[in-house]
C-alpha cells in the first residue's frame, strides 16, 4: 500500500498496521525508489488518487501516472529478459463523465454543468489517462468509472459496461475494485461503470449531486471565489473551535 501519510491510513483503518499481509510504503510520488519498490512484482495495481475540489493547479493524477510509468519502465529494464516482462494490470479510478455512453444518459445542460463544476480535476484525470493509455507495453489499463462519490452506508455495488447510476458510496466503490481486481470475467475489459444499487433510483441523489455541482461552478467561473470560500471556512472553523474549547 502506497500512502502519503501512514498515520492517516492507520487512523482510518486501524487494523491495517497489524495485518501481516500488508506492506505500507509512505512518502512522496516524486520518490522514484519508493514507488519502484512498492510496485516491484505487482501483477495488479489499484490507483485511487484524485482531487474532489475544483481548484487550480491540480496535478495529483498526472504525478501518479508519471510515477507509475517511470517505476514500471525501470522494473522492465531491470528484468532478466526485458522483452518477456509482463505488464501489470492497472485499475484507475476515473469518472463516468468521461465515458460517452454513460454521459449520453444525462441531459446536455446537466452534463455541461458537471464537467465545468469539476473541470480542473477532470483535466488532470484526462491527461493522466492519456499518459497511461500511451504506454500499452508497460501497463494494461482498466478505467473504473463511477459517478458522484458520496459518504453513506454501502448498499451493494453494481458493475456494468453499459451504465453508471448517479452515485456510489466509498464502501461500495471499494467492493467494486475488489471484484474487478479478483474476478476473471473482468480481466479483458478496458472501461466499466460502478454504482450503488440504491442509486438506481436517481431521484434520491439529485439534491446532493446538484449541491456539489452548484458549489463547483463558482470555483470555475468566479475569479478568487475558491480562495474566499476557503478563507471563510477556515475562519468559521477557528471560531467554532474556540467556542467549543470555551
Amino acid at each position: 500500500i502506497y500512502v502519503r501519510s501512514r498515520s492517516k491510513l492507520e487512523s482510518l483503518v486501524p487494523s491495517v498496521a497489524a495485518d501481516g499481509r500488508a506492506t505500507i510504503f509512505q512518502g512522496s510520488l516524486q520518490d522514484p525508489t519508493l514507488i519502484r519498490d512498492c510496485l516491484s512484482g505487482a501483477t495488479t495495481i489499484v490507483a485511487t488518487v484524485g482531487e474532489n475540489e475544483n481548484i487550480p493547479g491540480v496535478t495529483i493524477l498526472r504525478d501518479c501516472a508519471k510515477a507509475i510509468i517511470d517505476a514500471l519502465s525501470a522494473l522492465r529494464a531491470s528484468a532478466p529478459v526485458p522483452a518477456e516482462w509482463t505488464p501489470p494490470r492497472l485499475l484507475l479510478l476515473s469518472s463516468a463523465t468521461w465515458n460517452a455512453r454513460f454521459a449520453a444518459e444525462r441531459p446536455a445542460l446537466v452534463h455541461w454543468m458537471i464537467r465545468n463544476a469539476f473541470a480542473r480535476p477532470y483535466s488532470d484525470l484526462v491527461q493522466a489517462q492519456e499518459m497511461l493509455l500511451g504506454v500499452p507495453g508497460l501497463v494494461k489499463l482498466l478505467l473504473v468509472q463511477p459517478s458522484a462519490l458520496i459518504k453513506e452506508p454501502a448498499t451493494g455495488c453494481v458493475i456494468s459496461a453499459d451504465f453508471a447510476y448517479m452515485a456510489i458510496p466509498y464502501e461500495d466503490l471499494a467492493e467494486g475494485f475488489v471484484q474487478l481486481a479478483t474476478m476473471p470475467e473482468y480481466e479483458k475489459i478496458t472501461t466499466v461503470g460502478v454504482s450503488s444499487a440504491k442509486a438506481k433510483n436517481a431521484l434520491l441523489y439529485v439534491p446532493l449531486v446538484l449541491g456539489k455541482v452548484i458549489r463547483g461552478l463558482p470555483f470555475q467561473f468566479v475569479p478568487g471565489y475558491w480562495q474566499a470560500e476557503y478563507a471563510i471556512s477556515r475562519r468559521l472553523t477557528g471560531i467554532g473551535g474556540k467556542s467549543r474549547m470555551g
